[in-house]
């Protein structure tokens, strides 16, 4: 936990006032932004992934890499009351739902989605999948990274989807 609180951190303290990342465009400022987290963790949240769940302690959502001049990058980590309303949506709208499905962000500009895989009967327990909502499942990306080091490889790429 206080890695990851270091993590946070040092992300607050390079990405809170918006700058440019010359890599992908000198027109548009990115920052990040973290809201508060909860001193006690109960709920659907204490039977979840752990780095999931250390991080959701410290920072109930976040906004990363938000493009603040057209709003079309980036990624919106969502808060538990979001999580809840947009996997309830994507239960009831999606075929390819499956148990242990759990949306837990939005990509700023499109239409793809984050999903954690929560079914610890399964052996994909913990990781990552970007949702495309006119795909089928058998073409989402399946992320063999856990919910931390998704974030990690996100922030070391400012915010540029690596799995592409």
């Amino acid at each position: 936990m206080e890695e990851l609180n270091k993590f946070i951190e040092d992300i607050k303290e390079d990405w809170t006032i918006p700058k440019s990342i010359d890599e992908i465009s000198e027109d548009l400022l990115f920052r990040c932004q973290f809201f508060h987290g909860f001193k006690k963790i109960d709920g659907f949240l204490k039977d979840l992934p752990q780095s999931f769940v250390d991080f959701y302690a410290l920072a109930n959502g976040a906004f990363l890499f938000e493009d603040v001049v057209y709003g079309q990058w980036g990624l919106q980590l969502l808060d538990v009351f979001l999580i809840l309303q947009e996997t309830n949506y994507f239960m009831q709208e999606n075929k390819d739902y499956a148990q242990g499905d759990l949306i837990i962000a939005k990509f700023l500009g499109d239409s793809d989605f984050l999903l954690l895989r929560t079914d610890p009967t399964k052996n994909d327990y913990g990781s990552m999948m970007i949702v495309m909502p006119l795909e089928s499942r058998n073409n989402w990306n399946k992320i063999e990274l856990n919910f931390y080091d998704f974030i990690k490889e996100y922030v070391n790429n400012f915010g540029q989807k690596f799995w592409e």
